[in-house]
């Protein structure tokens, strides 16, 4: 049975693919092996700092804080199941387990895909709450609620699993629906955040006429929603510097074809993406005070009880 399985998915024109994979000097793979564990410990313990300190925020929306655990979950998945799986790929290669290698790498592949699936969708879903919170104004909090974000959240997850898995009916359709799901997730996002950009300006310009010819200004707290939106670039450009390798190695597989070089490139961009799981609960303590001093806290107790 794992014959035929290994036969249908890791054939020469597969990513997946033993002999390509042993043509690279094993040093390499130690060296990103070791990086992973780095980079594995320290998106756990970040992450699950990130998480906990959501929990006890106060001065989130809740459907704000819905998407931003989102984003932080699949951060931690990333360190507890991606890394780890992507580490036991490399061994098989290190220690040369061709019998394992196939399974290995597809179960990293699919589960990587899927953790990765989910987090652009959240980050994207993030974009148009935003841009909602700007146009509804004052109708924002009574159209988006904690349970509506819930459900679209849930079917983000189910969605991306799906897409994962459809890779095991046809590797094209799963790899140029990812292309253009990436590109349709960069372009939304995009335009949410210059749309939101445009509209501040003109809102703050109309306030400033407002104030000079003494008339009222609305309720909209335009500084606490420049600073939310200022916050959610921040997280965009850094998912965008590191996903922007692994999709330029897609296109590139896409265009050419598949070679060991781009085999190589593949995966080896992978260990990018890895690296926005462990940045962002940085980004997170920077750009939002009140998670700081939460995380602090948080570990303050850590250290305390180390002690004991």
């Amino acid at each position: 049975m794992s014959g035929t399985f290994a036969s249908s998915h890791c054939s020469s024109n597969s990513t997946h693919y033993y002999p390509a994979a042993q043509e690279i000097p094993k040093a390499v793979y130690i060296f990103a092996c070791v990086v992973s564990v780095i980079l594995s410990v320290s998106s756990t313990f970040g992450n699950t700092m990130i998480l906990l300190a959501l929990r006890k925020c106060q001065s989130l929306h809740p459907p704000s804080k819905a998407l931003l655990s989102s984003l932080a979950l699949t951060d931690l998945f990333v360190g507890l199941i991606a890394l780890p799986l992507f580490i036991a790929y490399y061994l098989t290669i290190i220690l040369e387990l061709p019998s394992y290698y196939c399974v290995v790498a597809i179960t990293y592949a699919r589960t990587s895909t899927f953790i990765a699936g989910v987090s652009l969708e959240t980050i994207t879903t993030i974009a148009i709450d935003r841009y909602l919170a700007f146009h509804l104004c004052l109708r924002y909090r009574e159209l988006v609620t904690f349970r509506r974000v819930a459900c679209i959240l849930v079917i983000e997850w189910i969605t991306a699993a799906v897409w994962s898995g459809i890779w095991f009916w046809s590797a094209a359709i799963n790899m140029w629906t990812g292309v253009v799901g990436l590109l349709g997730f960069y372009l939304i996002t995009s335009l949410c955040y210059y749309s939101i950009c445009r509209g501040l300006r003109r809102h703050v310009a109309q306030i400033r006429r407002r104030v000079n010819h003494s008339e009222s200004t609305t309720d909209f707290d335009v500084a606490q929603y420049k600073k939310t939106v200022n916050n959610m670039l921040w997280i965009y450009g850094l998912l965008i510097v590191c996903y922007m390798p692994h999709l330029t190695s897609l296109v590139i597989i896409l265009v050419t074809g598949l070679s060991n070089s781009s085999r190589f490139a593949l995966h080896f961009s992978g260990i990018a993406v890895f690296v926005n799981s462990s940045l962002n609960p940085l980004l997170y303590c920077w750009k939002m005070k009140e998670i700081k001093q939460i995380v602090i806290a948080n570990i303050n107790v850590l250290r305390n009880f180390a002690r004991i």
